[in-house]
């Protein structure tokens, strides 16, 4: 909305339109209107959806700006609703009870612009955003990695009226307070219900199986829903030999679910496929040398199941008993670290210490406003990581080749949810009371979580088993040379980090970064991942990568 908006929406269009989806454009009165995969009407109001809404009223009820204020926050799942009133000149945008449908917002002079996808636009990095990308691998707050463009808030209206120039948010959804609420609720009746919700839409589509409790407890699920899902295993051959991999064989077979298990090339960082992930993800969280960087490829255009939405509500991951005290100390990286002694090395020092005092403020501001506890920890990394990360992989990466489904992300779901002791999800204790008794037969195989081993039940022939093959595998990679015909699988390093990141100046860049770089240490192979990151981040956000690296379009 604003000046120039056609202009500027046809060169968000542009940037993003790379797949071959339908690309279609309506300017309307002080402003432009762009989508992908869809057809607008050439007149009149304009209604859709980004993501996969379930459980709302019908869209047919949807007529102007303040039925979709008062109807788009009734619906669940992850999604935000776009409604252009052409009578009152009005833009409607609501986005999902957690925020975790990626939709990104600029507003600067009066001028508006939302959009999707951070690669849509051009601009410079946020150093504040990039120091919480080294010290937690994301943003924090309503921060992107680009200086000026925010993400739209949780369970927010925002009207933006045309003729007046003037924007408004609220909220329509406020986080539980703790109480006993969530004794008694029925976690699964919910999640089942989310589960046909999004099976409605049509395609049984495929389930992303580890050997962990979240896709376990999401095929059983789907299993009882009587939704024909076929599971597709990405073997995680550098963790424990595939312990990952072998663990889901294991319970698909015990369920009876068809599956796939595939392995990822050794060369895969130095692969188009993962360009392609580096386009999807608009490089905005570190993926270099990681595991669930090699998913994406493995997708064939069906839908997907990936989890639950929000995560991290049935077991406490990244939040170390303690609250934030022993959070602080365990899990955000501080100078000391090889990644920030790499961006020591990187940057200059001006731009280094922009990064470590914008994050040393945001992360200040974002934990003074919540309780110091598990309570209020729990809250801060969902709204983080869980926002900022774990649900990019679904909502974005894979929603770009298909639909993308991770049930809990409802209302009533997260007001129960949210509220769960830390104590009682400690150590996957309230997975397996819900896997009890959603099929007992679910627990006969041991789970991986975080490459840690936890039994299914106790005892277990399996899990005693699986043990033992971890401890070879451990003793093989301590002494490689007792095991001489092992075959130890090991990733190839990628023919991107090298000379290619530094044919370009750069003014964030120290100028004795070349010299830097040669030098040995520790941190040298940590400071070339980051030097991809950023540079593949600028290239992405500025001409693409198509101009600088080899086979992207």
């Amino acid at each position: 909305m604003g000046s120039d908006a056609g202009h500027r929406v046809a060169d968000m269009l542009g940037r993003q339109h790379d797949d071959g989806r339908l690309a279609t454009q309506r300017d309307v009165p002080g402003g432009s209107i762009g989508c992908l995969g869809a057809a607008m009407p050439a007149q009149g109001h304009v209604c859709f959806f980004v993501g996969q809404p379930i459980r709302g009223p019908a869209v047919q009820n949807i007529v102007d700006a303040d039925a979709a204020a008062r109807l788009f926050p009734q619906y669940d799942g992850a999604f935000a609703g776009v409604f252009w009133d052409a009578e009152r000149q009005w833009l409607v945008v609501v986005t999902d009870c957690l925020g975790m449908q990626p939709l990104y917002m600029r507003h600067v002079n009066g001028e508006l612009t939302l959009s999707s996808q951070t690669r849509a636009l051009r601009g410079d990095p946020d150093f504040a955003a990039w120091g919480a990308f080294l010290s937690l691998g994301h943003p924090i707050g309503a921060r992107s990695l680009m200086q000026g463009l925010v993400r739209v808030p949780a369970a927010s209206i925002v009207t933006f009226d045309v003729r007046r120039g003037t924007l408004d948010i609220r909220r329509y959804w406020q986080w539980p307070d703790p109480s006993d609420a969530w004794r008694g609720y029925d976690f699964l009746g919910s999640l089942e219900q989310d589960v046909r919700a999004g099976a409605a839409y049509g395609d049984p589509g495929t389930l992303l199986l580890s050997g962990g409790v979240d896709s376990r407890l999401l095929l059983f699920l789907l299993k009882r829903s009587v939704v024909p899902a076929q599971a597709l295993i990405v073997a995680h051959q550098d963790e424990a030999n595939d312990a990952d991999g072998r663990l889901a064989q294991a319970v698909a077979k015990l369920a009876g679910m068809r599956f796939r298990r595939v392995y990822p090339a050794t060369d895969f960082f130095s692969s188009q496929a993962y360009i392609d992930y580096l386009q999807a993800s608009d490089v905005g969280f570190p993926s270099m040398e990681l595991f669930i960087a090699k998913v994406a490829s493995h997708l064939h255009g069906t839908a997907v199941w990936d989890g639950l939405v929000p995560g991290f509500v049935f077991m406490p991951l990244h939040q170390p008993e303690g609250g934030f005290k022993a959070y602080l100390r365990e899990e955000v990286r501080g100078a000391g670290s090889a990644i920030w002694r790499a961006a020591k090395r990187l940057f200059r020092d001006e731009v280094y210490e922009a990064m470590r005092e914008g994050f040393a403020d945001d992360l200040r501001r974002e934990v003074s406003h919540l309780s110091q506890d598990a309570y209020g920890l729990a809250r801060f990394v969902i709204e983080n990581r869980s926002r900022n990360r774990a649900s990019m992989n679904p909502l974005k990466v894979y929603a770009s080749q298909g639909d993308a489904f991770t049930p809990g992300l409802s209302k009533d779901f997260m007001a129960h949810a949210a509220i769960i002791p830390f104590e009682v999800k400690q150590r996957g204790h309230l997975y397996r009371q819900l896997l009890q008794k959603l099929d007992r037969r679910s627990l006969a195989v041991p789970f991986i979580s975080g490459g840690e081993l936890m039994p299914g039940r106790v005892p277990s022939l399996a899990y005693g088993v699986e043990r033992l093959r971890q401890h070879y595998f451990q003793q093989r990679a301590r002494h490689p040379r007792l095991f001489p015909k092992a075959g130890a699988y090991k990733v190839e390093r990628s023919c991107f980090l090298g000379e290619l990141l530094l044919q370009e100046d750069d003014a964030w860049l120290h100028e004795q970064v070349r010299e830097r770089l040669r030098e040995s240490g520790p941190d040298i192979e940590v400071a070339w991942k980051l030097l991809f990151h950023w540079k593949a981040w600028q290239w992405l956000h500025q001409d693409g990568l198509a101009r600088v690296l080899p086979g992207a379009s």
